[in-house]
């Protein structure tokens, strides 16, 4: 694993014009405290612009700190998430979280995040990658044992993060390895976790638009499309609005 370098900072998308430095005596808990709230706040522009560089600043002052690795992992996350992003980029972004939460994983290898953002940022490298090539490199190995991991600390952990993640997991496989059954069951059981949520609505209606079902997929495309946000994770929600009114419209 590479360490942290100042040219690893400097990959984080931030306009400096709308920056403002953390003040150097500023105690790493408050930091981490701001970046927290700012993080909720990610899609107002300027709110993620200041997350990103606070966590640049974080990791310069505490590049071996756990809740600092973590934090700027799910920074990456977030970025390698964006689908108005070219798949290039979104992998390169995904595999630096991926580096970011296996060295918080090192620090604390008994709390959930590190395994958590470990294994979704792993998927967003990949599926930016192309699924063979990340099969050919052992990436299903790695991501089922981070996965698993995470879920054994904290199943609940991200109000269903990991049953989404599973079930995009199968989903995505390619044949003989896929199974959307499996992938539609941990789907469900997502949004049991987290009755509200609209991204496993929109990887469910995924699956099953792919297994022909489209009556029970437009159905959960309807509840996304109507779904108000601000019931959990404003800019989750909105991302999983923007996926959904995407895949709806495939569906017309």
């Amino acid at each position: 694993m590479n360490p942290i370098t100042a040219a690893t900072l400097l990959l984080f998308a931030v306009d400096a014009g709308t920056m403002s430095a953390a003040p150097d005596n500023e105690p790493l808990p408050a930091l981490l405290a701001r970046m927290d709230a700012l993080y909720r706040r990610r899609d107002d522009r300027a709110a993620w612009a200041e997350e990103q560089k606070l966590a640049a600043a974080a990791l310069a002052r505490a590049p071996g700190d756990y809740g600092v690795l973590w934090r700027a992992a799910r920074v990456y996350f977030w970025l390698s998430d964006d689908a108005s992003v070219g798949s290039d980029q979104r992998s390169k972004w995904g595999k630096q979280g991926w580096d970011l939460a296996e060295q918080a994983i090192k620090v604390n290898p008994g709390d959930v995040a590190g395994h958590y953002f470990a294994a979704v940022c792993m998927g967003n490298y990949a599926l930016g990658l192309g699924i063979m090539r990340a099969l050919s490199q052992g990436l299903e190995g790695k991501f089922k044992e981070r996965l698993k991991r995470a879920e054994e600390l904290d199943g609940r952990y991200q109000q269903g993060g990991i049953p989404t993640a599973w079930g995009r997991f199968y989903d995505k496989l390619p044949w003989p390895k896929r199974d959307r059954k499996k992938a539609q069951q941990y789907e469900r059981e997502a949004m049991k976790i987290n009755p509200a949520s609209l991204r496993a609505r929109v990887y469910l209606a995924s699956s099953l638009l792919d297994d022909d079902n489209p009556k029970e997929a437009r159905t959960l495309l309807d509840e996304v499309a109507a779904a108000p946000v601000g019931r959990y994770d404003a800019a989750e929600e909105q991302r999983s609005k923007n996926l959904g009114a995407a895949l709806l419209a495939r569906l017309k």
